[in-house]
């Protein structure tokens, strides 16, 4: 299997956000501030322009797409959805000290309530990564780029290179912004943040 690259790109700014909500599976809208943050972070960031597309199946994200890779049409993809907060969906954390505090705990699968485990997340999000890798690969592909979340991408990145679980709770992906991962013999190799040109 040859050399493959994944460039995973979180949505850009939606309301849940702005008010730290924890918006999970529902469907948020973009802001108008995420709107034009994204038609800028077109012209100063190196997003890919060849190989498969995909996306998270939420509106945010297929919004995302559609300003970043405007005229192409994304492979929507169930398994790359964030974080499934059930129960505490629509929950508001309202202070940098009460998002710590959830968000502490739940890397280590003490949730508050039934909502989907740190384990389970990092396991599916990787899971789907990995047997996309393989899929494009029998196809001939070489890239592979997806519009998601930051939850599940850095719960993914924390799995697929066997980092400690606290190290999802220091990484930050800023909207519209993401990762690039090499893979090596359908395995990853190593990763580097996407960021603007300069």
């Amino acid at each position: 299997m040859k050399d493959f690259t994944v460039v995973l790109i979180r949505h850009g700014q939606s309301s849940a956000n702005v008010s730290h909500m924890l918006s999970g599976c529902m469907d948020v809208p973009l802001t108008e501030n995420g709107i034009r943050e994204l038609e800028s972070l077109r012209k100063e960031v190196d997003y890919p322009q060849d190989g498969i597309f995909f996306s998270s199946p939420l509106q945010r994200c297929i919004d995302t797409f559609h300003i970043l890779f405007p005229g192409r049409t994304p492979v929507i993809r169930d398994s790359f959805h964030e974080i499934d907060f059930r129960s505490l969906e629509g929950w508001i954390l309202s202070t940098p000290e009460e998002i710590s505090a959830y968000f502490e705990s739940w890397v280590h699968d003490e949730g508050y309530l039934d909502e989907e485990t740190f384990s389970e997340v990092s396991e599916r999000g990787s899971r789907a990564i990995l047997d996309m890798v393989e899929e494009c690969s029998a196809k001939g592909l070489s890239t592979a780029t997806v519009v998601m979340h930051s939850g599940i991408m850095r719960a993914s990145l924390v799995r697929l290179f066997s980092m400690e679980r606290e190290e999802f709770l220091r990484m930050t992906v800023p909207n519209g912004l993401g990762v690039v991962i090499r893979f090596s013999d359908g395995k990853p190799a190593s990763w580097t943040w996407l960021e603007r040109r300069g």
